[in-house]
């Protein structure tokens, strides 16, 4: 996979476009220029009947600032964006493709211009219900054996381990329930926005495609599993998701290790010139 860069990129964008993709079973997904951002996700539940999971996506400016900018094409089932930051030879490319078993699959690859922090690329927020309630009932699963805690003033403090709290989800429990736990690190961030360290990659760095969560509805039976090749996952619900209410939506996203700034785990850093691919896939199909 090449890196492209658009060279002499405008300050901003006169028009936005949108690109769709559909599998055989008539699932659609949505992809906009502005962030690269998934837009919609509409796929049926367990009585055919179709909906959109996708409740927002809060990528906000793309990296780069005002002189980013990208462009989209949409050739043999593949959605293809490519971004340029200006003249310091930095660039991102990002695959779409959507299979027919509901395999949602995101390739990034990424050329630093500067020294920055690999970080989450995608933040989109899911209701698997399609917005017709919230996701409290949602069953949450994720292989994580640690998780980031957070300090008083919302940095990472530390890692600790998820057992014994309401951050142990190695086995599938609801999200609403979990929010009503006692427990300091919920206090802090007003619900769940933490790392997850996936399970055989504490130490980070990347490793093959592997599913390490997923989320259930019950009442429409649709599941999302999430693999990645990255070695932690934010997952967010009941704070930090922009214009949405507590219970509205919730957010799983592959990060290439916790944000904690430690001696003993210090963050990934991107160095100009050097290049970084990801590949997240999004599962969406129906459980019995």
């Amino acid at each position: 996979m090449t890196i492209h860069l658009i060279p002499g990129a405008p300050a901003a964008m006169a028009g936005e476009r949108s690109f769709t993709l559909e599998n055989a079973a008539g699932m659609t997904v949505t992809i906009g220029e502005r962030g690269a951002q998934l837009r919609a996700w509409v796929a049926p539940d367990r009585y055919g009947r179709m909906a959109d999971v996708v409740q927002s996506d809060a990528a906000g400016p793309p990296s780069g600032g005002r002189s980013a900018r990208w462009e989209g094409r949409q050739a043999d089932g593949v959605v293809s964006l490519a971004l340029t930051s200006g003249g310091d030879g930095a660039g991102m490319l990002v695959h779409y493709r959507l299979d027919d078993e509901g395999g949602l699959s995101i390739e990034y690859q990424a050329v630093a211009g500067v020294p920055i922090p690999l970080a989450s690329l995608a933040h989109p927020a899911f209701n698997l219900s399609g917005g017709l309630a919230g996701v409290g009932d949602h069953m949450v699963q994720i292989d994580a054996d640690y998780f980031e805690e957070t300090g008083p003033a919302g940095t990472a403090a530390g890692v600790a381990a998820v057992g014994g709290t309401a951050f142990d989800f190695r086995q599938a429990a609801a999200i609403g329930p979990r929010l009503r736990w006692t427990d300091t690190q919920l206090q802090r961030a007003g619900g769940f926005d933490h790392c997850f360290c996936c399970r055989n990659h504490f130490t980070g760095g990347q490793g093959q495609l592997r599913e390490v969560a997923r989320v259930f509805d019950p009442a429409s039976g649709r599941r999302l599993q999430i693999h990645t090749t990255e070695a932690a996952v934010r997952f967010s619900s009941g704070a930090g998701v922009p214009g949405l209410q507590r219970l509205d939506a919730f957010r799983i996203e592959a990060q290439a290790r916790p944000g904690l700034m430690s001696a003993a785990w210090p963050r990934v850093m991107l160095h100009p010139g050097q290049v970084y691919r990801q590949t997240t896939v999004y599962r969406l199909s129906l459980q019995a």
